[in-house]
């Protein structure tokens, strides 16, 4: 909590990057994880997991007081490689299957890559320039694009 409201103002940022970056290694390590939340409930299946899809290892858990306990697939976790801000090409996946996503690469807080990662395989792509600090990612489809990530 006092890392990232404390450490990551400008001023911060320019006074104690040292400082900053010993700080950033206590800080937690985010991962991009899928969820999966059951449409249909039988409450014959308690201690049972919900989760019939193929492609995922998260599960959902009816347990016996009614409620729901999710364990996630983490897609994407990196030693000091974060992935965040994700993006799909939304104009045409928006609630359809995807297989890409696009996401703003950290390292020790400070945003230096842009990442695509194939949520399906979990392959990721990189790219990083010296001195370079892009912004999240958002996707912008080639107007003759014929595949998901032609853009």
């Amino acid at each position: 909590f006092e890392f990232v409201y404390n450490y990551l103002y400008l001023a911060n940022l320019r006074a104690n990057w040292d400082e900053v970056k010993r700080q950033a290694e206590k800080a937690p390590q985010p991962e991009a994880r899928r969820y999966v939340l059951p449409l249909s409930i039988d409450k014959a299946d308690t201690g049972k997991n919900l989760v019939t899809l193929p492609y995922t290892t998260a599960t959902a858990t009816l347990r016996s007081d009614e409620t729901i306990w999710l364990e996630p697939e983490v897609i994407f976790s990196g030693p000091r490689h974060a992935f965040e801000f994700p993006q799909i090409n939304y104009k045409k996946y928006c609630g359809k299957p995807y297989t890409y996503t696009y996401g703003l690469g950290l390292n020790h807080f400070v945003p230096d890559r842009l990442c695509k990662l194939n949520v399906k395989t979990k392959e990721t792509w990189v790219w990083q320039e010296p001195d370079a600090y892009p912004s999240e990612p958002i996707f912008v489809s080639h107007p003759d694009a014929l595949e998901e990530d032609d853009g």
